[in-house]
C-alpha cells in the first residue's frame, strides 16, 4: 500500500510538471507579435489585386472621377468635377492609379515594436505611465482611437531630420500665390530607434519630447525669421514656443492659445503641422472602423505639375490602401475645430487624409498627405512626408507644400533648440 502510495504521488508530480510545460509553451512571449501589418493580406489583397487590373496604370479626370469616388473623400472629387473653381488648369485635375505597395519600417522601428510588445503601462485617464522608456509602435493591434493616437505619436520621422520647404498660400479665384520658404529641423529626445542612444537621450533634465527649429527665407518681409518648438514629456506642461523677428531684433515668446491662430495668414493653424502637431492627451478619441481610400504614399514629388492658383496638383500617384478612421474632438470647448477625421495608415501610423469640421458641425477643411520612401542617413529606408495639400471649402483657398528632404536620421546638437540659437548670425 505503501508503495502504490508513493507512485501515485509520483504520478501525480509528472502530471503537474506536465501541466505546467504545457501552459508554459502555449503562453505567448511578449514580442510574439505580428509586425509589420500589412494593409492587405490574404484574400483581401487578391480582391485589390483583381482592382488593379482594370485600374492601376489608369489616369483618372473629370471624365472618369465618379467611377473611384468611393475611395476618395466627398469634397475631392467635387473639386475634379468644378477645376476652375479651384485653379485647375486647361485640362482640369488628374491623377494615376498605382498598385498598393506595402510600405515597411525601419530595421530600428521594427525591433523596438517587438522589443516593446505588452510593455505598455496605462493609467487610468489613458496616459502612457512608462511613455518616455518606450520606443517603436505601442499598440501593433490597436483597438481603440486612442491606441492609433498614440501609434500617431510614436513615429519618431526618423530621430532627426533637415528639409527645405516651399509653402505657397494660394487664393484660386484670382490665381493668386503668398509663397513661404523655410527650412526645419527636428530632432527627438524620446522614443528614438534609429540614432545612438536610443530610446532616448541621457541628457534631457527639462523633460524634453521633441524639438523643431524653423529658419524662414520668405516671404521677404519674414527672411532671416526664426522660431523653435519644443514639447515636453510631461502632458500637463505646455509648449515652448520662442521666434525671433528678424527685422525687429527681437525674441518674443508664443502664447500656446496660439497654437490655433492661422499661421502667417494662411488656411493653416499651428495643430495642422502632420495634420495634428499636438499633446496626445488635448484630444478625445473615437475609432470609426476602416476605409478605403485612394492615397499618395509613394509621390515622386519631381513628377508632379502644377500652374499659378492651382490647388491640388495633377500627376498624382494613388494606390488604393486600408486605412483606420480616428474622429478627433478637442477637449477645449472653445477650440477654432469641432472635430478632425483622420483616416490612419495602418503601416506607418502617417494621417493620409484629414478632414475638419467647424465648431458649428459644418464641413471645412481637407487635408491630403503626400510621403515617399526615403534614404534615411545611416542606409535606412523611411516613408516620410514631402508634401501636402490643404483645401479651405468655405473660404475656397487652399495651401500647397512641397518638403525636399535634406537629411533624414541625422546628427543634430540639442543647442539648437534654444533662445540663444535663435539670434545665431548667417
Amino acid at each position: 500500500m505503501m508503495k502504490q502510495a508513493k507512485y501515485r504521488a509520483m504520478f501525480s508530480m509528472l502530471i503537474g510538471s506536465a501541466t505546467i510545460v504545457v501552459l508554459f509553451f502555449c503562453i505567448p512571449p511578449a514580442f510574439a507579435i505580428e509586425y509589420p501589418v500589412a494593409a492587405y493580406q490574404g484574400e483581401d489583397l487578391a480582391r485589390v489585386r483583381q482592382w488593379e487590373k482594370t485600374w492601376a496604370g489608369k489616369k483618372v479626370d473629370t471624365g472618369n472621377i465618379d467611377q473611384v469616388a468611393g475611395f476618395l473623400p466627398e469634397s475631392f472629387v467635387g473639386m475634379y468635377k468644378e477645376p476652375e473653381k479651384w485653379g485647375g488648369p486647361a485640362e482640369g485635375f488628374y491623377f494615376n492609379i498605382v498598385p498598393y505597395k506595402q510600405i515597411k519600417e525601419t530595421k530600428g522601428m521594427i525591433e523596438a515594436t517587438r522589443k516593446n510588445a505588452g510593455l505598455v503601462k496605462t493609467n487610468t485617464d489613458g496616459t502612457i505611465a512608462n511613455y518616455a522608456e518606450l520606443a517603436g509602435i505601442p499598440f501593433p493591434a490597436p483597438q481603440t482611437g486612442l491606441e492609433i493616437a498614440w501609434n500617431f505619436d510614436f513615429n519618431n520621422h526618423g530621430d532627426s531630420a533637415h528639409y527645405k520647404r516651399m509653402s505657397p498660400n494660394i487664393n484660386p479665384k484670382t490665381r493668386s500665390e503668398r509663397y513661404g520658404d523655410q527650412e526645419q529641423w527636428e530632432l527627438f529626445f524620446i522614443h528614438r530607434t534609429e540614432l545612438q542612444p536610443v530610446p532616448r537621450l541621457p541628457d534631457n533634465p527639462k523633460g524634453y519630447h521633441r524639438g523643431i527649429f524653423i529658419h524662414m527665407w520668405g516671404p521677404p518681409e519674414f527672411i532671416n525669421t526664426r522660431y523653435y518648438s519644443m514639447r515636453y514629456i510631461d502632458p500637463s506642461k505646455d509648449d515652448t514656443m520662442y521666434m525671433w523677428y528678424a527685422q525687429f531684433r527681437r525674441i518674443r515668446r508664443m502664447s500656446t492659445k496660439q497654437r490655433a491662430d492661422a499661421v502667417d495668414g494662411t488656411d493653416l493653424i499651428y495643430d495642422d503641422e502632420f495634420f495634428w502637431d499636438g499633446h496626445i492627451m488635448r484630444n478625445t478619441y473615437s475609432f470609426k472602423g476602416t476605409k478605403e481610400l485612394l492615397c499618395c504614399r509613394h509621390q515622386d514629388m519631381k513628377k508632379i505639375t502644377r500652374s499659378k492658383g492651382q490647388v491640388v496638383p495633377n500627376n498624382l500617384d494613388m494606390e488604393l490602401t486600408k486605412l483606420l478612421v480616428v474622429e478627433a474632438v478637442n477637449k477645449d470647448p472653445d477650440y477654432v475645430y469641432g472635430k478632425r477625421v483622420w483616416y490612419v495608415c495602418p503601416e506607418t501610423y502617417i494621417i493620409r487624409w484629414s478632414e475638419v469640421y467647424d465648431q458649428l458641425g459644418r464641413f471645412w477643411k481637407t487635408f491630403i498627405m503626400f510621403t515617399n520612401n526615403e534614404q534615411t542617413k545611416t542606409g535606412a529606408v523611411k516613408n516620410f512626408i514631402v508634401g501636402y495639400s490643404l483645401i479651405d471649402h468655405q473660404r475656397t483657398h487652399g495651401g500647397f507644400n512641397v518638403q525636399e528632404v535634406q537629411g533624414i536620421s541625422i546628427d543634430l546638437d540639442p543647442k539648437m533648440f534654444t533662445v540663444g540659437y535663435l539670434q545665431k548670425t548667417y
